[in-house]
């Protein structure tokens, strides 16, 4: 991490800031790295996050919130104090002006509409509020360590450029995603969001199927939309035959009067053979995960394997009807196809 500091320091403007979240495991060795490396005199927070969920113990106080440490480069640094909710205690005149507590920004529970199925997925709301502090519009925001792409969303909703880094293919993918259908009325395309690191040639998918299964499997899964289930896309270990699904809605008449069912699709990657089994054990798992159709991603040699044993079973939908197990070839994947899903822009 200090090496990592060090560089994000050399990048950053003389006016510009840093924010860096961490729980309290952590914080105390970070911060004095942060010292080190951005100086004690640039030191301006040390924000507390409750966020309120999670459980509670018997043994300790529980555990309900994490840390976010801002510095500054230099002292001639941007800063617009947010606007913050006033909290009871806030109107009881206890408390004055803004708070280095946020209590008014909840953390993500299993229902959200924001949750894409990343584990540390933070909340739009707590990267607005830090990126609208320390930036303009138009300005630049990098998040180095950008997972499911919060602070890239957020840094878009408010008018700021962006670049987002990560070590895992699969969160390239997966935020170019959610930019383009969260984003809808600005009609991003593929293209206008530029990955670099990523497969961009059949003979680069090649390679890293070859050289890295594991991160070949993330960046597929990532391509289509995919979120974990059993596992994170892309884990190493026992994943119950799913490497990944991709929520949507789905509605059999639109005039039952029924609200469209969320429901998902399972998707399994190969990156070497494929066999008549594993094409026909694909069904046997969707049923059995509780799904409603799979989609096997594979090297198009390897379609017709997928295409003479796969159940030809279709789902009726209002619209058009689609087939119970799909396939999609790694080619038509890095030419921007995609499988076959009702109510397309997956459920949130």
């Amino acid at each position: 991490m200090a090496i990592r500091l060090k560089h994000m320091r050399r990048i950053l403007k003389d006016t510009g800031s840093i924010y860096l979240h961490c729980d309290p495991t952590a914080s105390h060795y970070l911060k004095m790295i942060m010292d080190i490396v951005f100086g004690n005199d640039n030191f301006r927070n040390e924000i507390i996050w409750v966020y309120g969920l999670g459980g509670s113990s018997k043994s300790r106080f529980s555990k309900k919130h994490d840390v976010i440490l801002f510095y500054s480069k230099s002292g001639n640094y941007y800063f617009d104090k947010p606007q913050v909710p006033a909290t009871s205690q806030m109107l009881q005149g206890k408390m004055k002006g803004m708070l280095d507590t946020w209590t008014d920004i909840p953390s993500l529970n299993n229902m959200a509409k924001e949750r894409l199925g990343y584990p540390t997925q933070k909340p739009n709301a707590l990267l607005e509020r830090i990126i609208k502090s320390s930036s303009n519009e138009g300005d630049i925001v990098l998040d180095p360590f950008c997972g499911c792409g919060t602070t890239v969303h957020a840094a878009e909703l408010i008018n700021r450029k962006w670049i987002g880094i990560d070590i895992s293919q699969f969160s390239a993918g997966l935020v170019r995603n959610r930019i383009i259908n969260s984003f809808e009325h600005k009609q991003f395309s593929r293209t206008d969001i530029n990955i670099i690191g990523c497969p961009l040639r059949l003979v680069d998918a090649q390679d890293l199927a070859r050289n890295d299964p594991f991160e070949f499997e993330k960046w597929a899964c990532g391509e289509v939309g995919a979120q974990g289930l059993f596992h994170n896309p892309g884990d190493r270990g026992r994943d119950g035959g799913v490497d990944g699904v991709i929520p949507f809605h789905y509605s059999k008449d639109l005039f039952d009067g029924k609200p469209p069912e969320k429901t998902f699709a399972v998707v399994q990657v190969k990156g070497g053979k494929v066999t008549p089994d594993s094409v026909k054990a694909l069904s046997t798992t969707v049923r059995e995960s509780g799904g409603k159709c799979g989609i096997m991603i594979c090297f198009e040699k390897y379609m017709n394997t997928v295409e003479n044993n796969r159940e030809k079973k279709l789902i009726k939908e209002m619209s058009r009807d689609f087939n119970f197990i799909q396939g999609l070839s790694i080619e038509n994947l890095i030419e921007g196809k995609r499988p076959y899903l009702p109510l397309q822009g997956y459920a949130a």
